[in-house]
């Protein structure tokens, strides 16, 4: 073993970079899976409200 430790270079700004990193990759994941959702919700709610109005055109 060597006595004397290596100083780790850009320890602090690394970290953080990886952090960020991370957290931009978990919040696009996050984001797509809410925005198909919303997607999805309209689509149907689109789909209820166009089988109403042939109901009622059909009348």
């Amino acid at each position: 073993m060597w006595p004397f430790r290596r100083k780790q270079e850009g320890g602090k700004i690394k970290k953080s970079m990886e952090r960020l990193v991370v957290g931009l990759i978990i919040g696009g994941a996050i984001g797509s899976i809410v925005g198909k959702k919303l997607v999805e919700l309209h689509e149907e709610k689109h789909r209820k409200e166009k089988r109403k109005e042939g109901e009622d055109e059909a009348k």
